[in-house]
C-alpha cells in the first residue's frame, strides 16, 4: 500500500510540473516534452534525465531492445 501511494505521489507531482509546462506554452494537452522539461528543470527528478529523451532532433528514433548474446527482441522497442 506505501509503494502504490508513494508512486501515485510521484507521478501526481510529475503530470503537475509537465502541466505548468504545457500551460506555459498556452497548450491544453500535456505532450511528451511537456514531461521531459519538467524532469530537466526538477532536482528531484535528476535520476529520470538520462532515460526521458529531450527530443531536440525532432523525430523519435526507435531502436530494438538487444537482449543478452546480441539477439534483438522484437517485441520491445525503446523509443531514442
Amino acid at each position: 500500500m506505501v509503494v502504490a501511494e508513494a508512486c501515485e505521489m510521484f507521478i501526481l507531482e510529475l503530470t503537475h510540473r509537465g502541466w505548468t509546462h504545457a500551460e506555459k506554452n498556452k497548450r491544453q494537452s500535456l505532450q511528451k516534452n511537456d514531461i521531459a522539461a519538467a524532469i530537466s528543470q526538477t532536482d528531484i527528478f535528476d535520476f529520470l534525465v538520462d532515460r526521458v529523451p529531450t527530443n531536440e532532433g525532432g523525430r523519435d528514433e526507435v531502436v530494438p531492445k538487444a537482449i543478452p548474446g546480441g539477439a534483438i527482441d522484437s517485441s520491445h522497442y525503446y523509443v531514442h
